[in-house]
């Protein structure tokens, strides 16, 4: 079985953005301060493969949510002109390096991180998506895991299926309609007044989904009927927000063909004289970079929040069908 990393570019620059600010020993050039963590965090991430194929996606500086609903993430201060910069000239910076890039207009990140693990899924192949986004924990299931950053980056959470509904009350499925009652204020995005995420969990359990919730309003205590009549036009707002961009394609057979993955990044990152982020990534690349993810069926312990605190292997699956050439 072939093993897929979809990585959200975005989100891994805004952090190593911030991460290099108070560095001294960031290099000066802030693009390429940024290419070095984001390489060092690849390198971090590489012992929950190792991947045969990897990829990673970015923002489009236009947004086709915001113009459906302009207040979308209006809540966020402005961006760093300085961090515009380099968000701009990221893309073309990783392309040069022979890494896999999606970007595609009016689309975010995670619309074609959605696009990767559909396509890897029907392809047979396992996809780890590398992403802080919440939203993509609808898209977890038998062969697709969502590993989230925390506070520190080497503590990432593997969220499987098991430790989605462990700790939101629904399996990955319905996610997507537990967050779009209860709102998601960090997008600017409000819920069903008075439906925190423990009522949209029990209420989603006993219905399934929004639409049977809302066909059922008629058997809900009054106080909860009332509640979600007055929040209908956000939640049902919230749901087409929230639901991936459909008809993208993330190029897998692009992907495959570029070769070796990330390993133009190495040679590219010891040319500009990042060659700590270089070595670094080249040692994870090769298998000395960390402990690999513990084999066998053993669960691995986990954290307060439920989430893997360590990577739990991938469960078996029955032999795959043999991907398109």
């Amino acid at each position: 079985m072939l093993r897929l990393l979809a990585v959200d570019g975005s989100s891994l620059a805004h952090r190593a953005w911030h991460s290099t600010r108070d560095d001294p020993a960031a290099p000066a050039d802030d693009l390429v301060a940024v290419l070095a963590a984001v390489a060092s965090m690849l390198a971090s991430t590489w012992r929950y493969g190792p991947y045969d194929v990897a990829l990673v996606a970015l923002d489009h500086p236009a947004n086709r949510r915001r113009d459906l609903f302009p207040a979308y993430k209006a809540n966020r201060p402005p961006t760093d002109p300085a961090l515009r910069t380099v968000l701009d000239g990221l893309p073309g910076a990783l392309a040069a390096a022979g890494v896999p890039v999606r970007v595609q207009a009016g689309t975010e990140a995670d619309d074609l991180l959605a696009a990767a693990a559909d396509d890897a899924d029907r392809r047979g192949w396992a996809t780890d998506l590398l992403s802080s986004d919440r939203d993509l924990l609808a898209l977890v299931g038998p062969r697709v895991r969502l590993l989230r950053p925390r506070r520190r980056f080497s503590d990432l959470a593997v969220e499987d299926a098991a430790a989605v509904e462990r700790t939101h009350g629904v399996p990955p499925a319905a996610y997507r309609d537990l967050a779009a009652l209860r709102g998601d204020p960090s997008d600017g995005l409000d819920g069903a007044p008075g439906i925190g995420p423990a009522t949209a969990a029990r209420l989603l359990r006993a219905f399934g989904d929004v639409p049977a919730l809302y066909r059922a309003l008629a058997d809900l205590p009054p106080r909860t009927a009332e509640a979600l009549r007055r929040g209908r036009d956000a939640v049902e707002r919230n749901l087409l927000l929230m639901a991936p961009l459909p008809h993208l394609d993330a190029d897998l057979d692009g992907a495959r063909a570029a070769g070796p993955p990330l390993a133009g990044l190495v040679a590219d990152l010891a040319d500009r004289g990042a060659e700590a982020a270089a070595g670094r990534l080249r040692r994870a690349l090769e298998g000395r970079g960390g402990t690999p993810a513990p084999p066998g069926p053993a669960r691995p312990p986990t954290t307060t929040s439920g989430a893997a605190a360590v990577p739990p292997p991938m469960p078996p699956m029955p032999p795959p069908p043999e991907p398109p050439d």
